[in-house]
């Protein structure tokens, strides 16, 4: 689906009122979620005492309770209650061999075995991983390993400013680049500015500067009223969009940040979390054919494995990490590039490469989007769709990622909108889908003429519960 379609269609959702499932078939839907996850259940209520909130994941389907999973195989998950999922979160997208694929789980448990989980010290993988990034990105050629995306987006930012000399940091309003206190700001939603930033102090965000989602002229104003106030060190992109593509890219938006940065002398930073090694082997950089100064790479990198995450770029901005005491840009991690990690990436990569598993992925991503979107056709009242990148599938339903912020009850929309999206979750959930927040949904090559049929059958279930106009 082309970006215009895209933006007519949901603009066309935000024009109707929501839909909401009638309180008589939500009630009785609820009490059936409950009676077959009672160990889900137990576990949550005893949760609360022990964890803020009573879970620990921002990607669960926590209302009106988190499930408790057990185990993952292929494209299945199974709660502790044995139920079984057709997943489409995937641990957040960097699933794509499939749950427990043997050749690499194989690998890691030898190198735990044989070698021990880790040692503070280097070791070869780091290496052969390094080595296996490189060759896939067009614009990589060194690599800075670290625990977590939310770490690379951290040191990605350091490096920008200590490389250009310059301060400030373009940040696209909607997109979400980790929680470190720089970065909680406009995320999700754009426009919001500081509002889901309790903690931290506003002067975090004095050298942030929000732009919206695909405005050509506030970004380029942006560039050219800041040379004299600190200068734009960098600007961090989501390349397909902010929220992986929920807040999708012009078709020109992404060649006018990398014209505008060369012009004004600021670095191009590619958050690909989720692109990188899901979107195409090469990430969103080979994809669109647009080289970015750095690259930050998260989970997807070992396969789900845990300690993962890298900043990579080209050698003379990379350098920023290694001068002498006091002119380097200091980052850290004593877990950071450990065996474990390293090996999972570079044994993942290349099985990813040698089982095509993009290119399996994305058939099959291809194939549920135009099957939803004909089953979306038989309910032209609701006017739900679906698009995708790749193996990365959104589907729009109350689009209340999209609600116009100077609306004089923006915030109103969104919440109900967004109650409408998580019970609709809710009743996806109980029937055995799990997707991501209401509006996500990842393939791996594992995904099959059964997932695709069950995966029809679920939505179908939820249409009929919607009353037609």
């Amino acid at each position: 689906m082309e970006y215009e379609e895209i933006v007519a269609r949901r603009k066309q959702i935000l024009s109707r009122p929501v839909r909401p499932i009638p309180q008589e078939k939500l009630a009785a839907e609820h009490k059936r979620y409950a009676e077959r996850t009672r160990r889900s259940v137990e576990i949550f209520e005893k949760a609360k005492g022990l964890i803020p909130g009573g879970v620990e994941h921002n990607l669960s389907q926590n209302k009106p309770f988190p499930l408790a999973m057990d185990r993952a195989k292929g494209y299945k998950i199974w709660d502790v209650d044995g139920n079984e999922y057709v997943d489409y979160l995937l641990c957040g997208a960097p699933i794509i061999l499939g749950h427990g694929f043997e050749a690499l789980d194989e690998k890691i448990v030898q190198i735990i075995r044989e070698k021990g989980p880790a040692t503070g010290l280097t070791s070869e993988y780091e290496l052969l991983a390094a080595e296996q990034i490189i060759k896939h990105m067009p614009g990589v050629e060194m690599v800075r390993f670290l625990q977590s995306g939310t770490e690379a987006d951290m040191a990605a930012i350091r490096i920008a400013r200590a490389f250009t000399g310059k301060q400030k940091i373009i940040k696209i309003g909607g997109s979400y680049h980790g929680w470190s206190d720089q970065m909680v700001y406009s995320i999700h939603i754009p426009q919001t500015g500081a509002l889901e930033s309790k903690g931290i102090p506003n002067e975090c965000f004095s050298h942030i500067v929000d732009v919206p989602p695909n405005d050509f002229d506030a970004l380029e104003k942006a560039f050219k009223e800041h040379q004299d106030k600190g200068g734009i060190a960098g600007i961090l992109v989501e390349p397909i969009g902010g929220e992986s593509g929920a807040h999708p890219v012009h078709p020109d938006w992404n060649r006018t940040i990398r014209q505008l940065c060369d012009q004004y002398g600021a670095l191009m930073i590619f958050d690909e979390v989720v692109t990188g090694f899901r979107l195409d082997m090469g990430g969103a950089q080979k994809y669109y054919n647009i080289k970015p100064d750095l690259t930050v790479l998260g989970k997807i990198i070992t396969h789900g494995y845990p300690s993962s995450g890298a900043v990579c770029g080209r050698k003379e901005v990379m350098s920023a990490c290694a001068g002498s005491l006091g002119q380097k840009v200091f980052v850290g991690g004593t877990l950071a590039a450990n065996p474990i990690s390293t090996a999972a990436c570079y044994h993942a990569l290349k099985l990813m490469e040698e089982h095509d598993a993009v290119g399996k992925s994305t058939a099959y991503a291809e194939r549920l989007t135009r099957a939803l979107n004909a089953l979306f056709a038989t309910r032209p009242d609701l006017g739900f769709f679906v698009y995708n990148f790749g193996p990365i599938m959104h589907y729009m339903t109350t689009a209340f990622f999209s609600v116009d912020l100077t609306a004089a009850d923006a915030l109103i929309q969104i919440l109900n909108r967004k109650q409408v999206a998580d019970d609709y979750q809710v009743i996806t959930m109980a029937h055995g889908l799990c997707t991501l927040a209401g509006t996500r949904m990842y393939t791996c090559m594992q995904h099959d003429d059964e997932a695709l049929k069950k995966t029809l059958a679920v939505w179908q279930y939820l249409l009929d519960l919607i009353p037609k106009h």
